[in-house]
């Protein structure tokens, strides 16, 4: 679990916590998880059942194996994908958050040298 980006989110971009939760289905609930696990350096043991389904389902997503946006768009929208392993460094996703550029070091290095060149 990334504890430095769960803080970021949590501190700096709850929105992105609450949008990954689907309609229907508490955000509030999900946002106050995350508080407390990042207030609790991580601590997963003293969640109830239905805190460790919000904290499984829509919290770890977000902070462990996160998937790059790839130089030219995911996938799934029409891109071509990731030219790296597909999922961004554990290093690198607390400034992936902050510059709001979700891409591999890989995917990231491609984008820079394309900018470079224009």
């Amino acid at each position: 679990m990334n504890l430095e980006a769960l803080r970021n989110l949590v501190e700096n971009n709850p929105e992105i916590i609450e949008g990954n939760v689907p309609a229907r289905t508490d955000s509030d609930a999900t946002l106050g998880v995350a508080k407390f696990i990042a207030a609790d350096e991580g601590n997963l043991g003293r969640l109830s059942v239905r805190q460790q389904h919000h904290f499984d389902n829509f919290i770890l997503p977000l902070i462990e194996h996160v998937k790059c946006g790839g130089v030219f768009g995911p996938d799934d929208d029409g891109g071509d994908g990731c030219i790296g392993n597909g999922f961004i460094d554990d290093a690198d996703l607390d400034n992936c958050y902050l510059m709001d550029e979700m891409l591999c070091q890989e995917c990231a290095e491609v984008q820079n040298r394309m900018q470079d060149d224009r």
